[in-house]
């Protein structure tokens, strides 16, 4: 059986609870200050003017055929802009809604008349373009939308696969011909996300099966020149899909024979486990922020001299090219855990308590530090996860053990947060599986850091 040892990132004593949680809530409204937010009206065969002068309100008012001024009525499209995800977000990237129940509109329209409209959006993988009926099915029947009334459009989003849901590009409503009721003037008051926060997401298992023949959109993005077959560019080259088990990610990272200024230790990105096809734009943006933290489930093979330590450092780059690490490692100044170079696998832990801005991430990944000898990576799942908070529990991990003295005093805590910890000895949070992970009695547990802490010296910090 694997052996799946987890070790905790170390974070301040006084651990923050509050998590700027992706609970579903409103993505767009209107202020009333004339910010239509980037929302559009009209086509060629039916113009329209949008507006935004009451707070709360979209106004779209039908102009007709511009080369037919006769020809009043015709269809048209209402939606928010390409790319375009949310109110309070202008970075460019598709809406993630992963997890959630469900999509929902609010509009009227002033008509003499029932209007057909569909609720629709176009998604990836390939901006398909899919709507929901008024039976809940997908390319369903028309809503027959009467007037002077607010109506609310449902789009279950399970009827979406999952890489549609982690990126919708627009959101929209199809305005079918109404000619016989002449233009009118919609209104739209709220486009909302519903449904219970995800608590788990498993991002890339790797399995056999799943996502980009089960490279599950992962690219090498720097230090490229560590991976063994890469052809010096920000791809997939010299990564690979290894069958064995139910599958993982597999690559061969450079020892000390890699060229001088990057002897080994290549970063890996991921952004939603979908598909990498020549760039990762079309992955982005990733919403990450229903989580406290991010699971590596890795192992190191060194064929010629087996055992040892390797640094791991995990990264972000959220909203306008900010680039974070997480931060307070277990044992390292950059926020680095260490994972057994032992062949087996482990759970490397990050907590994502420093990580800001997590709804609008353009990338994540992990950093290996250098090492000696040419390894053989094995990345076998990365997960996030929403783990309750205990009083005590210093690195997040979801348990109060013997980890979490340890990191009690290395950071030198106070006798209040000791009693803490004391009094919560072996409790374990809501949402936090234990996934095989074994935990050390306290005096084994303490040697080991005592014997990691002591080689950490030979892991070099590079980027």
């Amino acid at each position: 059986m694997w052996l799946r040892l987890t070790i905790g990132a170390l974070i301040a004593i006084a651990c923050c609870r509050g998590v700027n949680a992706q609970t579903a809530g409103i993505l767009y409204t209107w202020p009333g200050t004339g910010d239509d937010r980037e929302w559009v009206g009209g086509d060629s065969d039916n113009a329209a003017t949008v507006s935004n002068s009451i707070a709360g309100q979209l106004t779209v008012v039908e102009m007709g055929d511009p080369l037919e001024p006769f020809d009043p009525g015709l269809r048209h499209a209402i939606r928010d802009g390409f790319n375009r995800r949310l109110d309070s977000s202008v970075e460019q990237g598709g809406l993630d809604v992963w997890g959630l129940e469900a999509l929902e509109v609010d509009l009227s329209h002033n008509g003499s008349g029932p209007i057909n409209v569909q609720f629709f959006v176009q998604a990836r993988p390939e901006f398909d373009y899919v709507w929901v009926g008024s039976n809940g099915a997908l390319n369903g029947p028309d809503f027959l939308l009467a007037p002077g009334t607010t109506h609310t459009l449902h789009f279950p989003l399970n009827l979406l696969t999952s890489a549609q849901q982690s990126y919708i590009r627009t959101i929209g409503v199809d305005i079918r011909d109404h000619v016989s009721l002449g233009n009118v003037t919609w209104n739209i008051f709220e486009v909302r996300s519903t449904g219970a926060s995800p608590t788990v997401r498993d991002l890339a298992t790797h399995n056999i099966g799943t996502s980009d023949s089960g490279l599950n959109g992962a690219f090498i993005n720097f230090d490229l020149n560590a991976v063994v077959g890469n052809d010096g560019g920000q791809n997939q080259t010299g990564l690979s899909h290894n069958a064995s088990g139910p599958g993982s990610l597999q690559w061969t990272d450079k020892g000390n024979s890699g060229v001088p200024e990057n002897p080994s230790g290549a970063a890996i990105s991921w952004i939603n486990g979908t598909v990498f096809d020549g760039n990762s734009f079309n992955e982005r943006l990733a919403d990450f922020s229903n989580y406290n933290r991010v699971t590596f489930r890795m192992s190191a093979t060194d064929p010629l001299n087996g055992g040892g330590f390797l640094g791991v450092q995990a990264f972000f780059q959220t909203g306008n090219y900010n680039f974070q690490t997480t931060s307070g490692g277990a044992v390292g100044q950059f926020g680095e855990l260490l994972l057994p170079i032992d062949g087996q696998y482990h759970d490397l832990v990050f907590s994502l308590g420093s990580v800001t801005d997590r709804q609008n991430v353009q990338t994540f990944g992990m950093n290996l530090f250098s090492h000696a000898n040419n390894l053989i990576m094995n990345v076998d799942l990365v997960s996030f996860s929403e783990a309750e908070v205990l009083d005590g529990d210093f690195n997040q991990d979801g348990k109060v053990d013997a980890a979490d003295y340890v990191i009690w005093r290395k950071a030198g805590g106070s006798a209040a947060n000791y009693n803490l910890w004391v009094r919560n000895f072996g409790e374990m949070a809501m949402g936090a599986g234990g996934g095989g992970s074994s935990v050390p009695e306290p005096t084994t547990f303490v040697l080991f850091a005592c014997a990691i802490a002591g080689i950490l010296g030979s892991c070099r910090y590079r980027w």
